[in-house]
């Protein structure tokens, strides 16, 4: 497989050893990631006309798409579980939410921390949606509060993703 070089771009991501990305992963332009981070296979994380920032210890999971817009970056907190095939497109998301399985959140949106986006929802521009919701539907509304049973199983799972990518990491 031929990679593509994206040395062009003004800035290139920024990681340290205790980061995973996936060979099969697009990591282009300005893209910050902080530590523990990690991005599987088939991503696409595009820091091209704004910024990225990835949160410690959040993971970005296989196929999921990350961009911006000139106006807005792309802001995830820290242990964020982003699930397989999301589109998460110049918005913020805070601390310990967890984004389902082919959710979309469009521009200017703003997750509260310790939200869940349910699988497949869609969180339309510039929503906002308090801490500690969960939003399901297309278009995406506040359902309820989520239980603390939630908010223990989202950071079971980013520890989880945590703990898994030290396996990649460590193969050898």
């Amino acid at each position: 497989m031929i990679k593509e070089d994206f040395s062009h771009f003004e800035k290139e991501p920024q990681f340290d050893s205790s980061v995973f990305i996936a060979e099969s992963a697009d990591v282009m332009g300005h893209v910050l990631i902080e530590k523990d981070v990690s991005i599987w296979f088939q991503c696409v994380i595009r820091g091209d006309i704004n910024y990225i920032s990835i949160g410690e210890g959040s993971n970005i999971q296989d196929g999921t798409v990350l961009h911006v817009a000139d106006e807005f970056p792309c802001v995830i907190g820290k242990n964020v579980v982003v699930g397989h095939q999301a589109t998460v497109h110049a918005c913020e998301i805070g601390d310990n939410c967890l984004i389902g399985m082919k959710s979309t959140i469009l521009n200017g949106a703003k997750i509260g921390s310790g939200s869940i986006i349910g699988s497949g929802a869609v969180v339309p521009m510039n929503a906002i949606i308090p801490a500690n919701s969960l939003v399901l539907g297309i278009p995406g509304k506040v359902k309820r509060q989520v239980s603390m049973k939630e908010v223990e199983y989202t950071k079971h799972l980013a520890n989880k993703y945590v703990r898994l990518k030290e396996l990649y990491l460590n193969k050898n």
